[in-house]
């Protein structure tokens, strides 16, 4: 059966924790006999991830299609180039510059059986002096390859020297094991400070997973006392953060990359914190974690990588954790500890950071209020924060993730708009484009404090079904145009909308007590009165209720009763 590396099939790279830089280059087995078959792709996922070593194995070109050992055939094939060249690169440099020496481990399986029965061969360009077809090109000295022996061998492997100019030592100009030693060669490579070595496996050492599994077991426990640590802050190159894919955003709560919102603040504050990059250096490094693909994330820090991308900073310091090294809930608590140090969320990003934490922990805003309430610093001063708040934060959010009402975001972000208003009045207002009345057309322009905004709302509902249609109504319109000419925009809009509201009362009142003449005449006779029949609006509730005054006696009950229900079924007393 494949292994899910043979499934997979791409050129893996891994990000270390150390000096050394693991290298197969040709990880898959040249023929399809199963004699031939080998799992050197295993043992070097294995070795990479107990070494915490950076890595690049390559687990899909075949040797026969390119032998990834020939820096010529590599050198012709730009995507070969750029995805495996490219990253051995990015990986030497960032272990030269945190001022360690390189120590480059290229592993290859023999065709067949190893001389005299040996498991390794250890090959560092040991050609033959004064021979040119077999140039002697040593990548590392003899006293360190020694020292590598005896380990391995102290694990049960018996190791050789690769014979001098034999194809297991790495003499050739062309070959990787020589990266690093030819000038003008491969731009950026050349530095007498990386050391490589060129082991060669005997096939038994990885016939299957298991045994290249055990293999890979040995090979560390020999070769980690030869580690030199990463510090926990180090610089690492700003190409390798990556910002761009969803699960990269997982711990950013800083809004970002929404061309909905203008966010000119943030966007000072950017340029502001670049220049004291510029002229400081960097005072609080980025905390990043550690991917599988070779890249890294961020934790915190989103904004100084911004700034430090935007004044063209190639290398940036930060911390260096791997995913595994604390749980999910860890990783939230360090970066809402890091990004509320220095600057506070705002709202909107408080509810995107609520949101995520629920969507990852499955967490409801009881639980959230619990773990993470105090940290954030919201609610009441010296009480706990209520689930309900929680609920408000991550609507106001929620309006952002489904791009709805963009103005409203963009001035809660940049405090033009209280955020209770947005949570409490405009938030639970499910149409949109009602919200968006309200906020553009009364609030921003009127500016009301909290009381006068439920007068208004108030008095609106009173109008019409729906607030976008009130507020769209030619009279409130002009009554509005009016407002904005006054001092007081608020209090003059309420006065007039009351005065408005006033006249209309009158009005209808005496269309209706017409209309009630009407129909008492129609249905009682000419001259009933209105002590015999009589409809009012009852002016003490809001539902547009009536109250009916009906005169019997106990011989015309019966007549008057099928009166007013003639006049029921055909008559809409509700409508002017």
């Amino acid at each position: 059966m494949k292994s899910n590396q043979q499934k997979n099939r791409s050129i893996s790279t891994f990000l270390g924790n150390n000096n050394i830089l693991l290298l197969v280059p040709n990880g898959l087995p040249s023929h399809t006999n199963k004699e031939d078959q080998h799992s050197l792709t295993d043992l070097g996922f294995v070795l990479a991830q107990q070494l915490q070593s950076y890595a690049v194995i390559n687990n899909k070109y075949k040797k026969t299609l390119i032998d990834l050992t020939d820096m010529q055939a590599v050198k012709t094939r730009k995507k070969v180039t750029d995805t495996f060249l490219v990253h051995i690169k990015r990986f030497t440099d960032e272990i030269l510059e945190n001022d360690m020496a390189p120590l480059v481990l290229i592993v290859q399986v023999a065709d067949t059986t190893l001389p005299q029965g040996k498991h390794i061969l250890f090959g560092y360009g040991q050609g033959e002096r004064g021979v040119p077809e077999k140039p002697h090109n040593p990548t590392i000295s003899p006293s360190q390859i020694s020292k590598y022996r005896v380990a391995i061998e102290d694990q049960g492997i018996t190791t050789d020297l690769a014979p001098p100019g034999s194809i297991y030592c790495g003499h050739s100009p062309d070959h990787l094991n020589q990266l690093y030693r030819q000038k003008n060669y491969l731009e950026g490579f050349y530095n007498t400070n990386v050391s490589s070595i060129l082991l060669t496996l005997a096939p038994e050492l990885v016939r299957e997973k298991g045994i290249a599994e055990h293999t890979a077991e040995k090979l560390w426990r020999a070769m980690q006392q030869f580690q030199q640590k990463m510090p926990l802050v180090r610089k690492v190159q700003l190409k390798s953060i990556e910002t761009q894919k969803e699960e990269d955003l997982q711990y950013i709560f800083r809004i970002h990359n929404d061309a909905q919102y203008d966010e000119l603040t943030r966007e000072s504050y950017i340029d502001e914190l670049a220049g004291s990059i510029e002229k400081n250096g960097l005072l609080h490094p980025l905390v990043l974690l550690r991917k599988n693909d070779g890249y890294y994330k961020i934790l915190c820090g989103f904004r100084r990588f911004q700034a430090a991308k935007r004044i063209g900073r190639v290398w940036i310091e930060a911390k260096i954790f791997q995913e595994r090294d604390f749980t999910t809930e860890d990783f939230f608590n360090i970066s809402l500890a890091e990004n509320t140090k220095r600057r506070n969320l705002n709202p909107v990003e408080i509810g995107n950071f609520l949101d995520t934490a629920s969507d990852t922990m499955h967490l409801n805003n009881t639980m959230l209020a619990e773990k993470f309430g105090e940290t954030l610093g919201i609610g009441a001063p010296g009480q706990k924060v209520s689930h309900t708040t929680i609920h408000k934060y991550r609507k106001v959010n929620q309006i952002r993730t489904r791009n709805e009402s963009p103005e409203i975001i963009n001035d809660v972000i940049n405090e033009k708009l209280q955020f209770s208003i947005a949570a409490e009045i405009l938030a639970p207002i499910k149409d949109p484009h009602d919200r968006d009345s309200l906020y553009l057309e009364i609030i921003k322009p009127l500016a009301p404090t909290r009381p006068q905004l439920q007068s208004i709302l108030t008095l609106l509902k009173e109008r019409e079904t729906g607030l976008s249609k009130a507020i769209a109504h030619k009279d409130v319109q002009l009554l509005l145009t009016k407002a904005m000419d006054t001092p007081q925009k608020a209090a003059t809009f309420i006065r007039l909308m009351q005065q408005k509201g006033t006249q209309s009362a009158v009005t209808n009142q005496k269309q209706f007590t017409k209309k009630i003449t009407k129909i008492r005449q129609q249905y009682f006779g000419r001259h009933t009165s209105k002590k015999d029949f009589n409809l009012t609006p009852d002016s003490g509730t809001a539902n547009g209720e009536l109250t009916l005054n009906l005169r019997i006696n106990q011989k015309n009950y019966h007549e008057m009763l099928d009166k007013v229900s003639r006049l029921l079924h055909q008559e809409d007393l509700f409508t002017e």
